[in-house]
């Protein structure tokens, strides 16, 4: 009749563990033994090494010293001359922002000298069109007053 379906579930563990190989069983005592030898040997070197291939060793590593010292003071050299550019470079920087400053300022004065300038130029135009206006009423009065006159005559 109505079995239930029970299902199980089994974890297994994760094993983190290193396999040891006989490969390596065996590398691992060689690299200790190469290393124990090229210590061994390089303790020995100096007993190996004639008084003319020292003083030549040695007359080499003073020439290079000598080369090292040369190379380092003309570096030097150069990285003053560097930084003498860019202090100089930052020097004109400033003054040409400055120059950029005072520009600005002069462009905005003129801009509102000419805003004033043309404010004044329409009341000028609007004070013309008056007088205009003006003139042409006082041509229309003397003509009424011509047409007044000849009329009363």
């Amino acid at each position: 009749m109505g079995r239930s379906a029970s299902s199980t579930t089994v974890t297994i563990p994760r094993c983190d563990c290193v396999v040891i190989t006989d490969q390596e069983k065996v590398v691992k005592p060689m690299k200790r033994f190469l290393v124990l030898v090229s210590m061994l040997l390089l303790g020995l070197m100096p007993g190996c090494v004639s008084n003319s291939d020292l003083h030549a060793l040695q007359a080499d590593t003073s020439a290079l010293a000598r080369q090292s010292s040369a190379h380092e003071q003309t570096v030097e050299a150069r990285v003053q001359q560097l930084r003498d550019r860019v202090a100089q470079f930052e020097q004109s920087q400033a003054e040409t922002r400055r120059d950029a400053a005072r520009v600005a300022d002069t462009l905005d004065t003129l801009r509102s000298q000419l805003q004033s300038l043309r404010g004044d130029i329409e009341e000028v135009q609007h004070e013309a069109g008056s007088t205009t206006e003006l003139a042409d009423f006082e041509a229309r009065l003397r003509d009424l007053e011509q047409q007044f006159s000849v009329s009363s005559q």
